[in-house]
């Protein structure tokens, strides 16, 4: 009879299942099409902001997103967040999913078209995470 193990390092279980879900993915939907890459804010050689994503099949999930204060309410976020936008069409998608902390920029993301369809509350100190969707 199979057992559970509890792992510290997560290397071989995390290969194995991922070998094991890209496998059952690709014989239901074929192999699909998969592209992470990142945009990123530049003063000088120094990076001060970035957004990081990948598009599967025809989504993008936007992953991580910062910009460095100094720089933030300057429009520089709406020129990222269309950047990415942009080289995920050209990539195929047709939309877009991300999610923050209501801490970070649920507002923001609202202002540059995405829609909420979910959330959770009960993080610590009265935190809501937030999911959000656009149409590319």
């Amino acid at each position: 009879m199979p057992s559970i193990s509890v792992e510290r390092t997560i290397g071989k279980t995390k290969k194995a299942v991922l070998g094991g879900l890209i496998g059952y993915n690709r014989e239901k939907i074929g192999k699909p099409k998969y592209k992470r890459f990142a945009i990123s804010l530049r003063e000088g050689g120094d990076i001060v902001g970035g957004i990081v994503g990948e598009v599967w099949i025809n989504v993008l999930f936007i992953q991580l997103f910062w910009i460095e204060q100094k720089f933030r309410g300057k429009d520089h976020g709406t020129r990222l967040i269309k950047a990415i936008e942009d080289e995920a069409r050209r990539f195929g998608a047709t939309r877009s999913y991300l999610d923050t902390m209501s801490f970070q920029a649920p507002g923001f993301y609202r202002s540059c078209g995405y829609e909420e369809f979910g959330s959770i509350e009960g993080y610590p100190d009265g935190v809501t995470r937030h999911w959000f969707k656009k149409a590319l």
